[in-house]
């Protein structure tokens, strides 16, 4: 060996000893050595209104598929609310997580594996683990396309209870058997649904985009209500498992997606590294804030503007909450949910008065304010200040028709506040996780950017 190899392989060995060395975090858990950027993009299909989909009904109405996509928006507002009363509370155990498999609204499409089988799963800023059902399956649900064969991919590897993978769950020990020093995994669902199997890693292809060594769960017992079409889920959370985490390196932290409105049948797209950054004179950015459940996008909504009122967010009773974020930005629920009491109430009613509108009552009990269809009638504009950010909303999105000749306010009281996929429809959402920031551009999303 020449003594400029052995300077090379020196330096080399100095930098994956610091890696190695460093203390667990997302950023230190990127499955690739390459830090070269790189993006991609892919289709973002919207489970009911993408013909892509494969629960796309053609016969469908706009209010089933609304009324569809609302019973899944407030599952998982109560996945979200159990999650964060939970986390401070469990026990160590197994791998868990409580999310809700059946309540996300986009669809992602992959390849995994040696060689590569396509596999279809719903796509979820609200979780980080990665995870499809895999042969040999003990216990599965019902699924079309064939079940991942681990032994038919060469690229196929369990993780050791020792790996970093394995301990990077926060607030978890993960079950390990002693014989073989294997990572299992267990994750568990709002409404009793599970997947049990192994964490491992795999060969993943975006596109024309392959990355070796991604970490994901490989599911053999798996069980409850899941639909036969997809085969899983796709992580896109902020947890050191989840795929935005563990491409960080690769993508510089960033991915942005664009949608398109739920009653047009077309299908959004989303972007990761190069091809996901805004820039316009348009672009407004807000802080992404740090919480203790890591997983969810916090941002922090300062006021609602409604005309010339503004209506401020209460803000927390604890201090050290009120110096982080207030409400979640979430892809895969539908509706916005703000506080209730004197702050949606004093919303509501100024919107009444300023439109004009006599109010009707929906039966399902979702929404709080509603009227009768009428074209003609045009609300103010409202817009949503977050820290250093306002945007203002289209009535197209703040107000959507439910039901024949029923019009309702897509805001609802709540006692979590997130922000949903309506309200960001027709805007380049970009997330630049290195920079802390969230950014919005108006843009038309049915127009390939």
């Amino acid at each position: 060996m020449t003594l400029l190899h052995m300077a090379t392989f020196s330096i080399f060995f100095i930098l994956v000893s610091i890696f190695l060395c460093s203390e667990a975090h997302p950023s230190h858990l990127t499955s690739h050595e390459s830090t070269t950027t790189s993006g991609f993009s892919l289709d973002l299909i919207h489970r009911e209104a993408s013909p892509l989909s494969p629960f796309y009904n053609p016969l469908a109405t706009h209010s089933e598929r609304l009324k569809n996509a609302i019973h899944r928006s407030n599952s998982r507002l109560s996945h979200f609310q159990s999650k964060c009363r939970r986390r401070r509370s469990r026990s160590s155990g197994s791998v868990e997580s409580d999310i809700h498999y059946d309540s996300g609204e986009y669809l992602m499409k992959l390849l995994i594996g040696t060689p590569p089988v396509e596999t279809l799963g719903i796509a979820d800023t609200g979780s980080d683990l990665t995870w499809i059902q895999c042969k040999p399956c003990k216990r599965c649900f019902e699924h079309i396309n064939p079940l991942f064969d681990l032994r038919a991919s060469s690229s196929y590897k369990t993780l050791k209870c020792t790996s970093k993978q394995c301990k990077a769950f926060q607030d978890f020990s993960s079950t390990c058997t002693r014989e073989h020093n294997k990572c299992q995994y267990h994750v568990v669902y709002g409404d009793g649904s599970y997947s049990q199997g192994h964490l491992a890693t795999e060969t993943l292809t975006f596109g024309k985009t392959s990355i070796e060594k991604l970490a994901f769960g490989c599911g053999h017992y798996n069980r409850g209500i899941f639909g036969n079409t997809t085969s899983g889920i796709i992580g896109l959370g902020g947890g050191p498992l989840s795929l935005i985490s563990q491409l960080k390196e690769r993508i510089q932290g960033k991915f942005s997606y664009c949608l398109v409105s739920i009653f047009k049948n077309e299908t959004s797209r989303i972007n990761f590294g190069e091809q996901a950054p805004v820039s316009s004179s348009k672009v407004v950015s807000t802080p992404l804030f740090p919480t203790p459940d890591v997983t969810f996008y916090y941002l922090y909504l300062e006021k609602v503007i409604i005309g010339n009122k503004s209506f401020e967010v209460p803000r927390e009773e604890d201090e050290e909450r009120a110096e982080s974020g207030n409400i979640i930005i979430d892809s895969g629920t539908t509706l916005t949910y703000l506080p209730g009491g004197e702050f949606y109430n004093g919303i509501v009613s100024t919107l009444k008065e300023a439109m004009g509108v006599k109010t009707i009552d929906y039966p399902d009990g979702n929404f709080k304010f509603c009227y009768k269809t009428n074209s003609k009638i045009k609300a103010p504009v409202i817009a949503f200040q977050f820290k250093n950010a306002t945007i203002e909303i289209p009535q197209s999105s703040t107000f959507v028709e439910v039901d024949d000749g029923v019009t309702c306010f897509t805001v609802v009281p709540s006692g979590m506040s997130i922000f949903g996929n309506i309200l960001q429809e027709n805007f380049l959402v970009s997330y630049d996780i290195q920079n802390k920031k969230v950014s919005f551009q108006a843009t038309d999303c049915s127009k390939k950017l």
